[in-house]
């Protein structure tokens, strides 16, 4: 169930959205620092790596919306992406919005804020990717569904079959 944002078989969106992940958790431990030991460079490292994020996540939403656009999926698969794309949406415009207040005050604490706010969005809006991704298999080429679920069966059936393997042993 590919979009037609891909490369070599690949989808993009999944590649894209590993920079402004990367940025958002490193703006948020940069920010964690500054607050406890003071130094402006944090801040300001922080407000950096959250402009960074703010590009590589509109990037990555470019070649998610294709997907969004041209992946076949269920009504579910659809719903749950459609509110992934949309808290996507909120946290790019709440990234943005905390990185402009902090180019003119690095230390703001409503820029500090809003980079809290657009982390937890991330953190919900990243689960409910995984969600379509590995839930519903979009993104999956149609000859590793299967390949997919077989591994998902072996996986749950691994802990009894390990158990078993044990007992035969002593």
């Amino acid at each position: 169930m590919q979009g037609k944002a891909t490369l070599a078989g690949h989808p993009l969106h999944p590649l894209f959205v590993t920079l402004p992940i990367g940025c958002f958790a490193a703006a948020v431990i940069a920010d964690l620092i500054s607050i406890w030991q003071g130094p402006v460079f944090w801040a300001a490292m922080s407000t950096w790596l959250i402009l960074f994020g703010v590009i590589g996540g509109l990037i990555a939403a470019f070649f998610g919306f294709v997907d969004y656009l041209s992946a076949p999926m269920t009504a579910r698969a659809k719903s749950v992406a459609a509110w992934h794309m949309t808290l996507n949406i909120a946290m790019i415009v709440i990234f943005g919005w905390a990185c402009a207040i902090r180019f003119l005050d690095h230390t703001s604490v409503a820029g500090y804020a809003l980079t809290g706010l657009g982390f937890v969005l991330l953190a919900i809006s990243g689960w409910l990717g995984g969600e379509v991704a590995h839930g519903h298999l979009v993104g999956s080429s149609e000859q590793d569904t299967g390949r997919t679920r077989e591994a998902a069966d072996n996986t749950a059936r691994a802990p009894q079959e390990r158990a078993q393997r044990r007992q035969m042993v002593r």
